[in-house]
């Protein structure tokens, strides 16, 4: 199953295609539903023999070995139920991928190594071949068009952070696709508006996050908890207009948030882009709450790598590497299924209180408890096969600095 023998039974596609199924079957009866997708590298720094190893960055922004994934959450018409949807693998290094620069050179015939061109024109006629954009349009086109088919009435919203931001994906969601886009975009688009600069008496446009917006809204927040920091009295500023990318209109709606003490919560306000018209303040307001709940899939991500050991695999080949990490992001759906069990069941609830939960009933303490579990398992075993007695395990235990009287 893992190295590929059995490719025919199970491989990462047909992971993905199963996942897809499982999220049809199970939300085909809403009527809006939103697709939260997001890369997360799977960090490889000290590996070196590992197939079509890939560079990635680290934490502090550094080029490092890894591969990279792009996942994909729903989340229901109510934003209540979480399905883990579409998991894909690549690598910059696969012999096929091509990136957007190289494509952009070969198509101005600045690449100089003939063979280089060999092979990308060769990849191009054939339709074999990859980048960062190509591999998410299809992952998305997969899942919306899965969606449809099953219900063709389904209104669909793909949520996207920065790295998305881009003309080319606004337009293949809303043209392409039929979907609208809430996208977060980075702080360096421009607007339309312009200014003249004073050292060089030049026209220059001016920041999308810093121009002038047409419409502005404030509310408060009166209790706010962000990253574990609680604040109180925050006021939301809240403001939306239109603008326009390669000559198409989009919504655009920028965020700050001020404490009482009247300083920003964050260095720069949150900019947004979507292809959801606003009429009024409560749509600029619902593109932001949309936008929020994207922390859903970095949770997720951070359960897979925390909990379920996402980087530690030790497997070498390539196809062996993409079903192992699709088969994590598999099980990790099957927690993600049974989350309304792991607060309701008591047996769950006491293999929780073994991890020292402190009342907590979450996936990462049900693991944990079964790691406790297991572990006791293996102990009453060692204690039956090697005839050891209460008297000689309470030997055993006082070494290791547990039991009465240490």
């Amino acid at each position: 199953m893992i190295d590929g023998s059995l490719k025919s039974v199970l491989d990462d596609k047909k992971i993905s295609k199963a996942l897809i199924k499982n999220s049809v079957e199970k939300l085909s009866g809403n009527k809006r539903l939103y697709i939260f997708s997001d890369h997360s590298d799977i960090r490889k720094p000290y590996s070196k023999k590992l197939e079509n190893l890939g560079k990635v960055r680290d934490l502090n922004g550094s080029i490092i070995n890894g591969y990279t994934t792009l996942g994909s959450v729903v989340l229901d018409e109510n934003k209540r139920d979480l399905t883990l949807s579409n998991i894909s693998v690549q690598s910059n290094k696969e012999p096929n991928f091509i990136t957007k620069q190289e494509l952009k050179d070969y198509e101005n015939k600045r690449i100089k190594n003939t063979q280089r061109v060999k092979e990308i024109t060769q990849m191009i006629e054939d339709d074999n071949y990859q980048n960062m954009s190509t591999v998410l349009f299809k992952h998305l086109q997969d899942q919306s068009e899965a969606l449809k088919v099953a219900n063709p009435e389904v209104s669909i919203c793909h949520v996207h952070d920065r790295g998305c931001d881009s003309a080319e994906y606004l337009e293949f969601i809303r043209d392409t696709l039929h979907d609208d886009a809430v996208v977060r975009a980075k702080k360096s688009r421009n607007s339309q508006q312009t200014k003249i600069n004073p050292k060089t008496k030049r026209t220059v446009k001016i920041k999308l996050i810093e121009s002038v917006f047409a419409h502005k809204k404030v509310y408060l927040i009166d209790k706010l908890t962000l990253k574990g920091n609680h604040y109180s009295q925050v006021k939301c500023h809240i403001d939306w207009d239109t603008t326009t990318i390669n000559e198409k209109e989009y919504s655009v709606v920028r965020v700050a948030l001020i404490k009482r003490d009247g300083k920003p919560i964050h260095k720069e306000p949150m900019l947004l882009i979507s292809t959801i018209k606003i009429t009024n303040y409560l749509d600029a307001k619902e593109i932001y709450h949309i936008y929020l709940h994207r922390a859903k899939i970095e949770g997720v991500f951070k359960f897979l790598k925390d909990t379920l050991g996402w980087e530690e695999y030790q497997v070498r080949d390539w196809e062996s590497i993409k079903n192992i990490i699709s088969i994590c992001y598999f099980i990790g759906g099957y927690f993600y299924e049974i989350h309304s069990e792991l607060i309701e069941n008591e047996t769950v609830q006491m293999i929780c209180n073994l991890a020292r939960n402190k009342g907590k009933i979450t996936h990462h303490f049900f693991l944990e408890g079964l790691k406790i579990l297991l572990l006791a398992w293996h102990v009453e075993n060692f204690k039956k096969e090697n005839n050891i007695s209460d008297e000689m395990f309470r030997q055993m235990q006082a070494y290791a600095g547990i039991g009465e009287g240490i």
